[in-house]
């Protein structure tokens, strides 16, 4: 296997837009960089464009749905954000330019995801206070000015909301489009030692009422889940329940999630499997593929796990790749 991209040191982040051909990578002089193919070649990647973004690391960088473009946003360790769209210049050239700056969080972000719903755009920010904002583009032809939608505490009750906690990381996912009237729904995990906290929970926003409510906790009182590193929601095609992996400090949970036939219905949420194949490491990262059926979960053991189910419905290891 040849190389792909050689990217120079500092690497903080790095993400792929949604076809694949562009790689943005946020780096630790707060610098973005975007890496192309060649014009002729489909895998000679090189930097075709940099620039300062932040003044402090980018700690993640993410691109928004295709049809609005080449846009990123990203999160800087200073608790900025900002987004950045790609136009061209007088003279022909290819630029990224300021499109909104946010200095309005309480503390720092640390993941942030857009979701492409049929009201518009929307970009979620998970902050290091455990309270989730979720932000608005009043104009999506003109990306320049965003308004705060809601900001609420990741919380399932009052004692959880009353609690003062202080997360080190977090990951957030979208529910993937399916239609474009479905419900906006995501799903969250923070990275903390607030074993309240420390539970994956789902959000819907509610259409009646105008407002984000919890629908589903991703838990179950036989095992113990660790700190959040990453959640994925799955592709559906034409199932009649919803897939998400978690990955956590000393496991893999795969969870199903029924679709509630009306509104205001809490839906139903199984936990399919519960693996811990990459102790004594931590389970960094799991990825589904396009049609949802295949999970890829990688593991600070050094070891790339792929993971489907069987004709009895149980998830098992079908394949791995081990580093060298």
């Amino acid at each position: 296997m040849g190389e792909l991209i050689r990217l120079e040191a500092g690497v903080e982040h790095t993400s792929w837009n949604s076809s694949r051909t562009k790689m943005a990578a946020g780096m630790s002089d707060g610098s973005v960089h975007i890496y192309e193919p060649l014009k002729g070649t489909n895998s000679d990647y090189s930097c075709s464009n940099r620039w300062k973004a932040h003044e402090v690391a980018v700690a993640k960088l993410v691109w928004a749905p295709s049809e609005y473009g080449d846009v990123i946003a990203c999160c800087s360790k200073d608790g900025t954000m900002s987004i950045w769209e790609e136009i061209e210049d007088a003279e022909k050239r290819d630029v990224w330019q300021l499109c909104a700056r946010f200095a309005d969080t309480k503390a720092p972000v640390l993941d942030l995801q857009f979701a492409n719903c049929a009201s518009g755009l929307k970009l979620v920010a998970a902050g290091a206070d455990a309270h989730l904002r979720v932000y608005e583009a009043t104009d999506v032809l003109e990306l320049k000015h965003w308004q705060l939608q809601a900001e609420f505490a990741n919380a399932a009750d009052v004692r959880e909301k009353l609690e003062r906690v202080s997360c080190t990381d977090a990951s957030v996912c979208w529910r993937p489009a399916t239609d474009p009237i479905q419900q906006q729904v995501f799903v969250v995990g923070f990275q903390t030692d607030s074993p309240q906290h420390s539970i994956a929970k789902v959000w819907e926003f509610g259409e009646a009422h105008q407002r984000w409510h919890l629908v589903a906790e991703l838990s179950s009182p036989e095992h113990d889940y660790g700190r959040i590193n990453h959640v994925s929601w799955a592709p559906n095609i034409g199932r009649p329940y919803e897939l998400i992996a978690v990955s956590s400090s000393n496991s893999l949970s795969i969870w199903s999630m029924d679709i509630p036939s009306g509104p205001g219905q809490r839906p139903a949420v199984k936990l399919l499997g519960y693996f811990t194949d990459h102790q004594p490491g931590e389970v960094v990262q799991a990825e589904w593929d396009m049609s949802g059926m295949t999970l890829a979960s990688a593991g600070a053991d050094g070891v790339v796990r792929l993971w489907q189910s069987n004709l009895k419905g149980r998830w098992e290891e079908k394949s791995r790749v081990v580093g060298s």
